[in-house]
């Protein structure tokens, strides 16, 4: 009995750990040290945010991913250090480059708090907005189609034939062509009329369910297009754009508040423009480069 609590306890232990150890990480949590600077899990997401989307996903699917990011982040702070043995910082556009981006950092989080704040949006509001606006939600023919890519005209012939006499069906096709890796064959896509090729459009359109179309020559391939099914046209009901609407007045509030905002702050400032110094302006003007290692050691 002493024996089986003993084991309990310790798988109640082991257990624990795994829990603790799949726990996320805190934002100060070191990931990398470099000549005794550290790199926490902020700076880590900091610089992550910075990309865009597709980057991140790049990073996020990629078995090295996140050890290129980090070693992105330990070069930056090891030329940040060289800068500054350099006296980089000491320069003044240097310092005056950074006090414009500490303006910038101030002005965004104010203009952040205030978009926050005033997009809000109810359901009731983005009702109201898709009754005034029904004829924006008018939705053209929709079509379920998939297809075959073909290498030349030729093959594209005899492939069509060959569907169209039941020598040949329409999995089989799929299989001894491919297509390629970024338009693969045997793909299906909902697609509206609109959104088609100017030169498939009216081939596709006048296909019955189950219809194959003719060869097609779109770019440098051939295509033949199967009609899986498609929908009339029709309004778009209120829950399918819904949360695209409220979307879109959230942003107009916000700018809106925004605007308002700025322009208050403009009316109570005391300001004065020199136009003679503005027009003066020379937009060609070169701006200071930073010095090289021999310049600043003179």
């Amino acid at each position: 009995m002493r024996f089986f609590n003993l084991l309990c306890l310790l798988l109640l232990v082991i257990s624990a750990g795994s829990v603790f150890a799949q726990q996320a990480p805190k934002p100060d949590d070191v990931v990398a040290e470099v000549n005794g600077i550290k790199i926490t899990v902020d700076d880590f997401m900091a610089e992550l945010s910075r990309l865009n989307v597709q980057d991140q996903q790049k990073i996020a699917s990629d078995p090295n991913g996140r050890a290129n990011l980090v070693n992105s982040l330990i070069k930056k702070k090891l030329l940040v250090a060289q800068a500054k043995n350099l006296g980089v910082d000491t320069l003044d556009f240097v310092k005056k480059a950074i006090a414009r981006s500490t303006e910038d950092i101030y002005a965004q989080v104010v203009l952040n708090a205030i978009q926050r704040q005033n997009s809000q949006v109810s359901d009731s509001e983005a009702q109201d907005w898709y009754s005034k606006n029904d004829t924006l939600f008018n939705l053209d023919y929709r079509y379920h189609i998939t297809q075959i890519i073909l290498p030349d005209e030729n093959t594209a012939n005899d492939v069509l034939k060959k569907l169209r006499k039941g020598k040949l069906s329409w999995n089989d096709a799929v299989k001894q062509y491919p297509g390629t890796q970024n338009n693969v064959s045997g793909d299906t896509i909902w697609i509206f009329r609109n959104n088609i090729v100017q030169q498939a459009r009216n081939v596709i359109a006048n296909l019955k369910k189950g219809e194959i179309s003719d060869v097609i020559k779109i770019g440098t391939s051939y295509y033949i297009i199967k009609m899986l099914d498609f929908e009339p046209p029709r309004k778009a009901t209120f829950d399918e754009v819904k949360d695209r609407i409220k979307q879109i007045l959230a942003n107009q509030k916000a700018q809106d508040a925004v605007t308002q905002y700025e322009n208050k702050l403009m009316m109570q400032a005391k300001i004065s423009i020199d136009n003679a110094v503005l027009n003066s302006i020379n937009f060609n003007q070169n701006q200071p480069s930073a010095p090289t290692s021999q310049e600043q050691r003179k």
